[in-house]
């Protein structure tokens, strides 16, 4: 798919513009990045080798994004958004690339890249979803030009908000999507005696104004080894004793409401 990226992304030591030309990417000054087999470029200069999440994490989040955990926020973002041919849409941090998917297949003139740290995430995600345009790339540092994106998705990740006003367009949207209050209530009671409920976010980010501030919320049911591919997507599952894991993991089946919070801001 990145035969189709000529203008999209820009080089990350000088800034140029990429253009593809065989199996790799090159800017005007020379700088050359190579395109996988799976159809994705990596853009991180330097770093560690294995950064971003793990194959296991990545493994446990596509399961349980198959069973429907972002059903209703799927729905909220089909009726809620609209974008068009020239429009690029991008979803920083895609870790599996679902979600990055899910805007192509409601969106298809548009253009949708998404973005990650993690090269294994990045590489599943360009092979099962071949219409989005994939990148290894730092959310802090995200290869397009200035004023570039028409949006700007951050789904359940850390959001640079400097960043993405950089990349967006005046008049444009970012979208942060958080925690609700009472997302997972009855998983995090099955794990521990006193539960508290998530923290939300009430920031606007500088050199944004709101738009509107939305609660999606639905039901998630998930039976024997999907309890454990829920928890292995959360920080639950390092920073809870193993026996309480253990004891999760036993259950038959486990119920639990799914809270997410969408904030829209729109860049000024």
């Amino acid at each position: 798919m990145l035969s189709g990226s000529g203008g999209i992304f820009i080089c990350p030591k000088c800034g140029n513009g990429l253009e593809p030309r065989g199996n790799s990417m090159y800017c005007s000054e020379g700088h050359c990045y190579d395109v996988s087999k799976n159809g994705y470029v990596n853009l991180v200069l330097g770093g560690k080798k294995d950064s971003g999440d793990g194959a296991e994490l990545i493994a446990a989040r596509g399961r349980v994004m198959e069973k429907g955990y972002y059903r209703a926020l799927y729905a909220f973002t089909r009726r809620a958004f609209a974008f068009s041919e020239g429009d690029l849409i991008v979803d920083a941090g895609t870790g599996d690339g679902s979600f990055a998917g899910k805007l192509k297949e409601y969106f298809p003139s548009a253009t949708v890249v998404g973005t990650d740290l993690s090269k294994y995430a990045v590489s599943k995600a360009a092979k099962k979803y071949p219409d989005v345009l994939f990148a290894v790339a730092n959310s802090a540092a995200l290869p397009f030009a200035d004023a570039s994106v028409s949006a700007v998705f951050s789904v359940f990740t850390t959001l640079f908000a400097a960043e993405a006003r950089r990349v967006l367009a005046k008049g444009c949207r970012l979208v942060r999507v958080t925690p609700g209050k009472n997302h997972l209530l009855e998983f995090k009671s099955a794990l521990y005696d006193e539960v508290r409920l998530n923290a939300e976010d009430e920031s606007v980010p500088e050199g944004f104004v709101r738009e509107g501030t939305f609660r999606i919320e639905d039901v998630y049911v998930c039976v024997g080894g999907e309890i454990k591919d829920l928890a292995g997507m959360t920080p639950y599952s390092v920073k809870t004793a193993p026996c309480r894991l253990e004891k999760l993991y036993a259950q038959p089946e486990l119920e639990t409401r799914t809270e997410f919070r969408v904030d829209v801001f729109i860049k000024e």
